[in-house]
């Protein structure tokens, strides 16, 4: 019995592209699995922050941040909630990240920014302000214009 080269490549070259599709499906069903969990972690968070039970939404936070660990809303949500809890070099840490991630992510240079106000840390605070600002955070823009609060920042 003769074997036809040809035909047995073409066989394999199938066979090599089935399994490359039964991967994709495998990974797929994973990704939306876990883009499932991090909804329900995220709502859980939100909630959490709602009900103004805040440690628990850093342990939420930090779950999705295992999950999804480039997505800047999670570091930035994360810092948020330590912010309110006036742990203000942690939630630096975490505009940081996600700064890192997204770098033209204005509300995190914004926030990082009343972080570092509150910390008396004005020239990195009016650097912050004034990078939000630049990409155009209305919240950013209303605090430099507003004299009375942000006069150290605009003589600078």
């Amino acid at each position: 019995m003769r074997i036809n080269l040809d035909n047995f490549y073409k066989l394999g070259f199938i066979f090599i592209i089935f399994l490359l599709f039964e991967y994709s499906l495998l990974y797929a069903s994973e990704s939306k699995l876990e883009s499932t969990k991090l909804k329900d972690i995220w709502r859980e968070a939100i909630e959490k922050n709602r009900n103004l039970d805040s440690y628990g939404a850093l342990k939420e936070w930090t779950k999705a941040i295992d999950i999804a660990p480039n997505n800047h809303y999670l570091f930035y949500n994360r810092g948020l909630t330590y912010s309110k809890l006036q742990l203000l070099s942690q939630a630096i840490k975490d505009f940081d990240e996600s700064i890192k991630l997204k770098p033209d992510f204005a509300p995190a240079f914004a926030d990082r920014g009343m972080a570092y106000y509150e910390l008396d840390q004005k020239d990195r605070a009016c650097d912050d302000f004034k990078k939000s600002a630049k990409l155009k955070n209305k919240r950013a823009i209303i605090w430099i214009k507003d004299t009375q609060r942000s006069y150290w920042c605009i003589k600078k």
